[in-house]
């Protein structure tokens, strides 16, 4: 009998032990669960926008001839690129290519033709020229006048933002091949541009437009050229 009573209370006492072990095991699976879940994964990082580069050729193709209208005005262009060379004088030449940006109707009052195409993270170009110029500069229209020969040069300003720089020049030379209503065409180059502090085609940038211009000193400078066209 007394062996028997001896049995019960060790098997007991294992089933004891044992309910206790699991309570802790359990408890220390629970315990690491809570710990586990409270720590968030690590965010992927971002995944930072570049604007592509294309072949050097592609900014060295003259656009299609085509009709010039005497006037600047009633001109809408939704559609578009430009590709444009950038070789800085410390560099080497990126070929690129922007999608027209901004506002469809390209007239700056009073009389002006502005036009601009954009990339990422700021980037992008613009090119402006004087309405008067599409008319090889004769104004008011005199009766008998011929429109400028398609493809005469004239002179325009370009600015392009590339690689966090922005580069200007308001001495290019600038060729339109052709301008209607439905589409126009230009070509252009900037022997010589020249580096700003400030980027008016980033809305982020904050550096003043009476800061713009860099400190005393020789200027970073980059040949710039390419062509672009729009569409209606």
């Amino acid at each position: 009998m007394n062996r028997n009573r001896a049995t019960v209370a060790s098997a007991a006492a294992g089933a004891a032990l044992l309910l206790a072990l699991t309570a802790c095991g359990g408890g220390g699976s629970s315990s690491t669960s809570s710990t586990s879940a409270s720590v968030p994964a690590p965010a992927p990082a971002p995944t930072q926008a570049t604007t592509e580069q294309i072949a050097a050729a592609d900014c060295q193709k003259t656009p299609q001839s085509g009709p010039v209208v005497r006037s600047g005005y009633g001109l809408n262009y939704s559609s578009g690129e430009m590709n444009i060379a950038v070789t800085p004088v410390d560099g080497a030449t990126r070929c690129v290519q922007f999608t027209k940006s901004g506002r469809t109707d390209p007239v700056v009052p009073p009389d002006a033709l502005l036009f601009t195409f954009a990339g990422d993270r700021g980037e992008g170009a613009q090119v402006e020229f004087l309405a008067v110029d599409l008319a090889g500069g004769i104004l008011p229209w005199p009766v008998g006048a011929s429109a400028r020969t398609p493809g005469s040069p004239i002179t325009a300003t370009v600015g392009v933002s590339l690689d966090g720089v922005y580069y200007t020049s308001s001495t290019c030379t600038l060729e339109l091949p052709t301008v209607t209503e439905n589409k126009a065409a230009g070509k252009f180059t900037c022997p010589e541009a020249i580096a700003q502090s400030a980027n008016p085609l980033d809305p982020t940038d904050d550096v003043g437009h009476e800061d713009s211009q860099n400190p005393a000193g020789a200027p970073k400078t980059a040949v710039v050229s390419g062509l672009f066209e729009v569409a209606k």
